[in-house]
């Protein structure tokens, strides 16, 4: 059976090897996963705004606000999926508004640092690729300073894992040996299940 592009890329030996570092579910592995991704949104961010200016002339402001729209829904989704392992259907209130949240606060700290930039090329008469060059590295010189922020933020409140409650919390508080109220029936200790890292399940994901 033919496997899928996405699926075949990430069965390919080299490409096992080069993300072998990822693989776990220690806040480490997530940080390298989160710094992946950051590239992979840098990649696309920076792409526009370079384009933006350098071909079609728009201001720093709007070529910023068009590659932070077109980076984050990648990123969000690579980062929730892959970084932190995370299945199911996104919480708004707990992971999707905080994350674009963040988002804003890159975007306009990176907003007001490419309007500087902005300012000084025309100054000096900067045009074209020295231009769009100067006002890329101010986006991204922004943006950096938040990343370790951003990354603590997710890692601890954004992409935890949340108690579900319910029959699990009861197994967890009476324990393997001991018996349920109201009857005489022990409960046996389950048996142990091999745990599929992060990276595997998000592989299978894409």
């Amino acid at each position: 059976m033919r496997l899928p592009p996405v699926h075949a890329l990430f069965k390919h030996p080299i490409v096992q090897r080069a993300l072998l570092p990822t693989r776990g579910d220690k806040s480490i592995h997530k940080l390298i996963r989160y710094s992946l991704v950051s590239g992979v949104a840098v990649v696309i961010s920076t792409t526009v705004i370079f384009v933006c200016v350098a071909l079609f002339h728009l201001s720093g402001i709007v070529s910023n606000t068009l590659g932070a729209i077109a980076s984050t829904p990648a990123a969000y989704e690579l980062n929730r999926k892959w970084a932190w392992g995370k299945t199911g259907k996104s919480h708004l209130w707990r992971e999707v508004v905080p994350f674009w949240a963040l988002t804003l606060v890159g975007y306009l700290a990176s907003t007001g640092t490419v309007q500087v930039a902005d300012s000084m090329t025309k100054s000096h008469g900067v045009v074209g690729a020295p231009k769009a060059a100067a006002i890329t590295g101010a986006s991204l010189f922004a943006w950096g300073v938040v990343w370790i922020v951003k990354f603590i933020i997710f890692n601890k409140l954004v992409f935890v894992e949340r108690s579900t409650g319910g029959a699990g919390e009861l197994a967890n508080a009476t324990g393997p040996d001991s018996t349920v109220a109201g009857g005489a029936v022990a409960s046996a200790a389950p048996a142990a299940q091999p745990v599929t890292p992060a990276f595997e399940a998000s592989a299978r994901a894409l």
